[in-house]
Parts: structure tokens; sequence; C-alpha cells
């Protein structure tokens, strides 16, 4: 079984390829709508497991739950993975202007990549184990990870999400408003 940060290097190393290939003008759409949706996750985390709660309460009668987590886990992986490929598959929200003709583009379009990469592999992770790595067929738990692995969860997208910065206001918003505005300039 491959450590699990090393799948998490490898599926950034693929989006890092894809930004270079799309160019950040079109991913910088990607991240925009990765972004509302962390962190539409995280505003409403409460309210997503109060609702778990009386639909897993409501359903006990008809039809038994044995591992609440597991469904739980594969929404919140259903809904990021699910939005991912909505946002390269779909129409996206395109930057304007012109992609630089020398070795910048393939920077800023890496760049841009490997931050889509961090958010969507980070998250996928972070849920996994938020949720005690409830799928079973991929092998991992938390006895298994190693040193590396559970210093690294401290540095996932999510955990960042409730960090205020300035005025009550965290970082995410701050850089949702910076796109959002660069989007609306051009």
């Amino acid at each position: 079984m491959i450590p699990i940060e090393v799948l998490f290097g490898v599926v950034v190393l693929i989006f890092v390829l894809i930004g270079v290939a799309r160019g950040f003008l079109r991913e910088l759409g990607v991240t925009m709508v990765l972004m509302f949706v962390l962190f539409f996750l995280v505003q409403f985390q409460g309210y997503f497991d109060k609702g778990f709660e009386a639909a897993f309460s409501m359903s006990q009668r008809v039809l038994p739950v044995r591992n609440e987590n597991l469904i739980k886990c594969w929404v919140f992986l259903f809904i990021i993975i699910g939005t991912t490929f909505i946002s390269y598959q779909g129409e996206t929200i395109a930057f304007g202007g012109q992609l630089p003709k020398n070795s910048q583009r393939f920077l800023l379009g890496g760049l841009v990549g490997l931050l889509n990469g961090y958010l969507v592999a980070g998250s996928v992770w972070h849920y996994m184990d938020y949720f005690g790595y409830p799928i079973k067929m991929l092998g991992y738990t938390p006895e298994n990870s190693s040193k590396l692995a559970q210093s690294m969860l401290r540095f996932l997208p999510v955990t960042f999400l409730g960090h205020e910065i300035l005025f009550g206001m965290n970082w995410f918003l701050y850089l949702f408003a910076l796109l959002l505005i660069a989007r609306v300039i051009r």
C-alpha cells in the first residue's frame, strides 16, 4: 500500500501538470469554485452534522445504518470530487487576458495547478481523517499513518478555513474576494 502522503503528492503533481497544460487563466476559475465549495462545507459543518443525525435517526427503523461515518465521508468526498470534475469539465469561470509566451506561462499554470491540487487532495485527505478513514478498501487507518502524515494533517486546507485573520474574516474569504475582483476587473 502506498503511504497517504505519497498519494497526496502524486495527486498534487497531476494537478500541477493539468495547470501547466490548461494555463493559469482557466485554472483560476476552478480555484474560485473549489474555494467557495470548501468554505461552504466548513461554514455549514454543524448543520450538516445535525442533518445527518436526524436522517440517521429516522432511517434506523427502516434501514439501519452500521457505519454512519462511512456515509458522511462519502457525501463529503462526492461533493469535493464532483465539484472538481464539474469545474474542469463544464463551462468554467475563465479569466480574460493573454497567456505569456515564455516560461512564465508554465510557471503560473503550474503554481495555480499546485494550489488546486492542494485544495482537492488536501480536502479529501482531511475528510477521510476527520471521519476516521472509514473507507476500508483503501487500506488507510490512523494507526498505520507515518509521523510525516500525522504532521501534515495540520497543514491541510480545511484546517486553515476557520482561522480568522482580519476583521473576523478568514484567509479563504480574502483570496476568494481577490479572485472575484480580478475576474470582474478583466
